[in-house]
């Protein structure tokens, strides 16, 4: 074997490396991101929550929600979040009963807080609406879960927090449901960094598709 196709067959290996790199990193960046720091299970009965402080790596909008399995009537299911949106009259012999407050602090210092029953849900209180002196609640729907958002704020990379929740209303007839507390990063946010990340893929794979292309002639020249 000649000493160039030796050195194509370098540069063929070091490309394919580099592109496995780069798409490599970007995952691994992904996946160390804090895309929902808390995610715990709660009892909807009255009383208090409150998480262990939490950190976020990510400077970016978190939304709060409620989050229970689609286990009983998915119609009774919206009616007790208090999402039923397009037909709240359905609802009413079954009323929401989430009823909450919450708070988040750093440092003994409260940053940012809100109720279910106030419009305080700070970019998404144009999403709530008050029909028939019922509150009405943003939704979201899984496949297997249902979800109800009580609350939205801004953090800062690298910030100690800790997030309080008080139940004001008994919600124990979701609790067959298994409601979970959630703090997830705005959906926003993932089609954002989505985007961010083609560029990334973009260049690995260019990457190791040249670097394949190199490696395969050198091994046929040298045969």
């Amino acid at each position: 074997m000649n000493i160039s196709m030796t050195r194509a067959r370098c540069v063929g290996a070091a490309l394919i490396t580099a592109g496995l790199a780069v798409m490599g990193g970007r995952l691994a960046w992904i996946n160390t991101r804090t895309w929902v720091p808390v995610d715990m299970p709660v009892s909807l009965s009255v009383g208090q929550v409150r998480t262990q402080e939490f950190k976020t790596n990510l400077k970016a909008e978190y939304i709060i929600e409620i989050e229970v399995q689609k286990n009983i009537s998915f119609d009774t299911l919206n009616c007790l979040l208090g999402i039923n949106r397009s037909h709240p009259e359905q609802c009413s012999d079954t009323p929401s009963v989430v009823n909450a407050s919450w708070a988040l602090s750093t440092r003994n210092d409260t940053v940012a807080r809100g109720s279910t029953a106030t419009d305080s849900l700070g970019i998404w209180e144009t999403d709530v609406v008050d029909r028939q002196s019922r509150q009405i609640g943003i939704g979201i729907w899984g496949n297997d879960v249902v979800g109800r958002q009580i609350g939205a704020f801004k953090t800062d990379a690298g910030r100690g927090y800790i997030f309080d929740v008080i139940f004001l209303a008994d919600g124990s007839a979701l609790n067959m449901s298994k409601p979970r507390l959630r703090v997830e990063v705005h959906p926003s946010y993932y089609e954002g960094s989505a985007f961010a990340d083609i560029p990334f893929f973009v260049v690995g794979t260019f990457l190791l598709a040249i670097g394949g292309i190199v490696l395969f002639v050198a091994v046929r020249s040298g045969r």
